[in-house]
């Protein structure tokens, strides 16, 4: 059911029992109110032109760290599903979009209670002063017409490095332009052990398969555009995939992705 409500748009999401099972976990937002500029999720997007974004992605993943060269780092709490607008508008300076549509996304409540996650106040040069000192590294400049980020929706958590690598990976989400950078991302190849048996003599064979497998949960910007129209969605769909689980399928899919992106000549040149 959708209704209006002042200015904002307010869906009211109604879950089976077996939804709430798959979209609870650390959150319970089955028969809540959900607005649809409201997300379970901070991301933390990366600059660059897009590759030099993937690249940076990829290492944040890799380490499992992100580090600010400032006393605190950054997020974002608008809703993914509100932002394809944002990823497609260059802006004058460098002539590609203030963020790439790379990012990762952390539980909001998570991030609140353990990380102290706070939104940033938005103050003029005279406000600055009247803030404690103790929460200054909240504080952002706004000036109306000259240097105005409040549609940011910034948060912050104050440390110069966050190392989340003990944070349930059920609660963190890798987001990608499409499915072919998103695997990229979120799939890790192993080799596995399986040796052949001959039970006829006892001997054992070495025998080593490939294993392409879930390192992460993500989700990509088109199958948002396509499908998921709410953060809440993107958490549910990202609820419903498993670390660990086999990915050739989905590989197979991202490789018709690649196709469509680059000129069959181009890939015959690389080979």
């Amino acid at each position: 059911m959708i209704s209006a409500t002042s200015s904002r748009v307010i869906i009211s999401l109604s879950f089976s029992d077996k939804d709430r099972r798959t979209a609870s976990g650390f959150y319970d937002v089955a028969d809540r109110l959900v607005t649809l500029d409201q997300s379970p999720y901070l991301f933390h997007f990366v600059k660059g032109t897009r590759n030099e974004a993937k690249e940076v992605l990829t290492k944040i993943v890799e380490e499992k760290r992100l580090v600010s060269r400032n006393n605190a780092i950054c997020f974002t709490a608008s809703p993914v599903t509100s932002l394809l607008e944002f990823f497609n508008t260059n802006v004058n300076r460098t002539g590609q979009p203030l963020y790439q549509s790379f990012g990762i996304g952390f539980s909001r409540e998570i991030m609140i209670d353990r990380y102290g996650a706070r939104n940033v106040i938005y103050c003029g040069n005279d406000d600055i002063s009247d803030v404690p000192k103790s929460m200054r590294w909240r504080t952002q400049l706004l000036q109306v017409n000259e240097y105005d980020f409040e549609y940011l929706r910034e948060w912050r958590i104050p440390v110069s490095e966050f190392d989340f690598s003990e944070m349930s990976k059920e609660h963190i989400v890798v987001i990608a332009p499409d499915l072919d950078d998103l695997n990229d991302l979120v799939v890790k190849f192993e080799m596995e052990f399986n040796p052949i048996v001959d039970y006829y003599n006892g001997n054992v064979e070495p025998n080593w398969d490939e294993a392409y497998i879930r390192e992460w949960r993500g989700i990509s910007l088109t199958q948002i555009s396509e499908t998921l129209n709410t953060d809440y969605k993107v958490l549910k769909e990202a609820n419903g995939q498993e670390i660990g689980e086999d990915m050739v399928d989905s590989l197979i899919q991202s490789f018709q992705v690649y196709m469509s992106k680059h000129k069959v000549e181009d890939i015959i040149d690389k080979i």
